[in-house]
């Protein structure tokens, strides 16, 4: 039986979640650990002054044996480079130890795993870094009844364990990045090779430490442990003895696999890009009469409530439905308007609408409507027209433009329909569906306020789950991702920095639209209330 060995040192950064931060104190009192540190970030508001107090006052508390050195940050900093600075400060008191973050609590078998392998590895340079859950998402697995594997990726969000060698001489080493870019050495490592270009730009970012802890275990060849989550089996804090791993293979499937979701981007660029390509020449080669094969209004809406209108960035690129289609008449609806059109056209909603907590909630939900009762095409007002969207209208009465595919994965979904870029003919069915939807399910519980609960009740997973559902798919026209969201949000935060890698541009190419996600609804979530 293996049991954690209560000299391994523990290493806390403290950050404001004191739910997660009592949980760690229950698991601890139940691991008696003997050396223990404790990193503050410097507050930066008096909410999170208060938070640390009762954090201090929480572990002054400690009724085992055990050894506090508590550490107080002089400015605030941002998570990554908090991260940075409390794991060096560690590594010069300690040769070893654990890293929690405070912001997820680990698992049971979490400590005695590491603190087994910390020894184990202790001074094998192959080895870099302990992961604290299994990230692989390939369904078939590894064949093989071991506890771990072992991985190429460094993945330091939640929880890990490590050694001062790994980060001893880390400064010195990042400066050699420059030589390692210029040589295109990653080209060579099927791992790595097909995410290079977004590799290298997010390394520009100096508190992105999952890339530079990454680039020393890169240029050193050291490996990750990752525990096999099919494998371990779990008795309370206790493991089993383990079953070591024969052989430190890297299993290249599933770290292509997991880079996907790491960094939401899809290791082989456009879907079928020949087929695309082919798509759109021949949709172009169309004559479309709008008269005979145009089934939904020509009308374009776009909404923005907010009285400040939109921005002039905003503004430039709404002009480019206006320039690109002109036989559209456009309308733009602000917070009058809306109102207007609530209480003339739609009353029985508007109850509804104005007891939504979340401002995004009501500029979801108005979009549908509009649809319903008048018709035409909706899109988002960081949504670009490349190509009028005629004949990708054309014959049909309800279009909705899909995410890209990556988006799915990520949120292990079979597929997920934007509401970004949608049109339909008035009265759609499917519009009404999603009418309906919202209003039963409206009294759900809406305390929690996060972006994934957004979606559900009136964002894209709300229309995907109401299309699931219909019975007369087919009266539904799903717009590919290629033509219509080409790029993922982080291709478009290279794209906008000017890192415009060849395979980006090959996606634009074969656009009719690009969305640039450029809305702060995420962040609004937590601020939009009324």
């Amino acid at each position: 039986m293996i049991t954690f060995n209560k000299e391994t040192p523990i290493l806390l950064i403290i950050q404001d979640k004191i739910d997660i931060i009592n949980s760690i104190y229950i698991a601890l009192q139940q691991l008696n650990p003997h050396r223990l540190y404790l990193f503050y970030n410097a507050p930066a508001n008096e909410d999170e002054k208060i938070f640390q107090e009762k954090v201090q006052s929480l572990f002054n508390d400690i009724d085992w044996n055990c050894k506090i050195k508590s550490f107080f940050n002089k400015r605030h900093l941002k998570d990554s480079a908090l991260m940075l600075k409390a794991v060096n400060r560690f590594f010069r008191q300690e040769t070893e130890g654990i890293i929690l973050d405070s912001q997820s609590v680990p698992l049971p078998y979490f400590f005695a795993f590491c603190s087994c392998l910390l020894e184990k590895y202790r001074h094998d340079e192959r080895i870099g870094h302990i992961s604290g859950y299994d990230f692989r998402k390939s369904k078939q697995g590894l064949k093989t009844n071991d506890s771990y594997y072992f991985s190429n990726l460094i993945h330091t969000n939640r929880h890990w364990a490590s050694w001062r060698r790994v980060w001893q001489d880390m400064a010195a080493q990042l400066k050699s990045f420059r030589a390692f870019k210029k040589q295109n050495i990653m080209a060579d490592i099927p791992a790595y090779k097909p995410f290079q270009f977004l590799w290298n730009y997010w390394y520009k970012n100096d508190d992105n430490r999952d890339v530079k802890h990454e680039y020393i275990s890169l240029i050193n060849n050291r490996l990750a442990i990752v525990p096999n989550m099919r494998n371990l089996s779990l008795i309370g804090y206790e493991l089993p003895d383990m079953n070591h791993p024969a052989f430190m293979v890297s299993p290249l499937t599933d770290e292509l696999d997991y880079q996907e979701l790491k960094y939401h981007l899809p290791a082989i660029t456009p879907n079928k890009p020949e087929g695309t390509a082919f798509l759109k020449e021949k949709l172009l080669s169309l004559n479309v009469k709008n008269n005979q094969c145009l089934k939904i209004p020509r009308i374009i809406h776009q909404i923005y409530e907010d009285p400040a209108g939109p921005s002039v960035e905003l503004l430039h690129i709404a002009e480019t439905w206006k320039e690109k289609m002109p036989h559209w008449e456009y309308r733009f609806w602000n917070r009058k308007a809306i109102h207007e059109f609530l209480a003339s056209v739609c009353p029985d909603f508007s109850a509804i609408y104005y007891a939504y907590p979340f401002n995004v909630q009501r500029w979801d939900a108005i979009r549908y409507l509009i649809l319903y009762h008048t018709g035409g095409l909706y899109v988002d007002f960081d949504y670009e027209c490349v190509h009028p969207l005629d004949v990708l209208l054309a014959g049909s009465t309800c279009c909705m433009g899909m995410e890209p595919s990556v988006n799915s994965r990520v949120y292990k979904k079979s597929l997920i329909i934007g509401n970004a870029l949608m049109a339909a003919k008035p009265k759609h069915p499917y519009m009404a569906a999603i009418i309906e939807d919202m209003k039963t399910n409206f009294a759900n519980d809406y305390k929690r306020g996060d972006a994934t609960q957004i979606m559900e009740t009136t964002g894209p997973f709300l229309v995907t789950r109401v299309y699931e559902e219909l019975r007369r798919k087919k009266s539904v026209t799903l717009l590919p991702a290629d033509l219509v969201a080409p790029l993922t949000m982080k291709e478009v935060i290279m794209f906008q920095s000017g890192n415009r890698h060849p395979d980006m541009m090959k996606k634009l190419d074969n656009a009719f639209a690009i969305h640039y996600y450029l809305g702060t609804w995420v962040k609004q979530t937590a601020e939009g209330k009324q």
